[in-house]
């Protein structure tokens, strides 16, 4: 018994340390995105209205999303809240279109491109982005 509990506990942090690795180039990513834009803001999401969809693999789909603004964290919030997406199925990041929760949202221009739950963790991560440098 006491032989396969080191085979155990080595066999927990190889399988630990990739997810550990991918979670922390995700939460790099945002922050670059959360860096980027124009305007940051809480809110649900309030109607997707897909517009078209390419016949690639996997599909891009383009369209509409409009928000009910909770609390704008950075930049103003353009009135309607209505902004265009772009998205390839599989392959973008941030971009969570489905939810019902509280969203994260930062945009540039009139295009989002992130939406994202709007956790503890997502929203420290914003306060970081947002904070002065040191």
């Amino acid at each position: 018994m006491s032989m396969r509990c080191p085979g155990v506990a080595l066999l927990g942090v190889v399988l630990l340390v990739p997810c550990l690795l991918a979670q922390e180039k995700a939460e790099e990513a945002l922050a670059q995105s959360l860096k980027e834009a124009d305007v940051i803001f809480i809110g649900t999401i309030g109607k997707v209205e897909p517009l078209s969809q390419t016949n690639s693999i996997p599909p891009s789909t383009s369209g509409r999303v409009s928000f009910k603004v909770g609390q704008t964290l950075h930049g103003t919030v353009p009135e309607g809240a209505t902004f265009t997406y772009t998205y390839k199925e599989g392959t973008t990041k941030n971009m969570e279109l489905g939810t019902d929760a509280q969203v994260l949202v930062a945009a540039k221009g009139k295009g989002v491109f992130v939406i994202v739950p709007a956790t503890e963790a997502n929203m420290a991560l914003v306060k970081k982005v947002l904070a002065p440098p040191k």
